[in-house]
């Protein structure tokens, strides 16, 4: 008997982990990606940072349409929104996204690529958020969701990501993701999540 389709996407490595809580949405439009889970979790909206809006995020100055959570943008929000405001190619999907709770709508922090995939088809990730957000499960959501960008697209060998050797917090979202611990120097520690069958 031919296995059901959820097993055969799993099988050809385009979801893993609990495919049915996951779904991405994306197109010409940009892309979004909601973890469906029942009603009493927390959920987590990645929404694709345009150019314009980078800019806004970058200076610190929101614009009518915006919503942002008190102490939005840091400047690990800010930093990374310059370089895309300023990029002459829209680097979707590999670009940033904007952390939206549903409960409230408002933006609390950033995800995203450092970049496009490199030529062994590796891609580096980094997130965060203003901290009266930590502890909701909102990072580990957003990483599962990036992760789940990397299998849409196709032809990502591997995820890599770092964070502060006490972010111990920000490890445990990388290990809940699947990700491996691979090195770690005095002040950073690595992962890696192989995405090669």
């Amino acid at each position: 008997m031919p296995a059901d389709p959820v097993t055969q996407l799993a099988r050809r490595g385009v979801v893993s982990g609990r495919p049915e809580n996951l779904r991405i949405f994306g197109g010409r439009s940009g892309w979004i990606g909601r973890t469906m889970t029942d009603a009493a979790a927390k959920q987590v909206d990645l929404k694709q940072v345009s150019r314009e809006e980078a800019a806004r995020i970058a200076a610190g100055k929101p614009g009518p349409e915006d919503r942002w959570a008190e102490g939005f943008p840091r400047e690990d929000d800010s930093d990374p929104a310059a370089g895309l405001a300023a990029a002459q190619e829209d680097p979707a999907p590999f670009g940033i996204y904007a952390l939206v709770p549903s409960d409230h709508g408002r933006t609390i922090g950033t995800a995203g690529f450092h970049g496009p995939p490199d030529a062994a088809g590796e891609v580096t990730i980094g997130y965060g958020m203003v901290e009266p957000e930590w502890g909701q499960g909102y990072g580990t959501q957003a990483v599962a969701q990036l992760v789940e960008i990397c299998r849409a697209h196709g032809g990502i060998t591997a995820i890599n990501a770092d964070t502060d050797l006490d972010n111990i917090g920000s490890q445990r979202v990388l290990e809940k993701n699947g990700f491996e611990h691979v090195r770690t120097t005095s002040t950073q520690r690595f992962f890696r999540l192989s995405l090669e069958n």
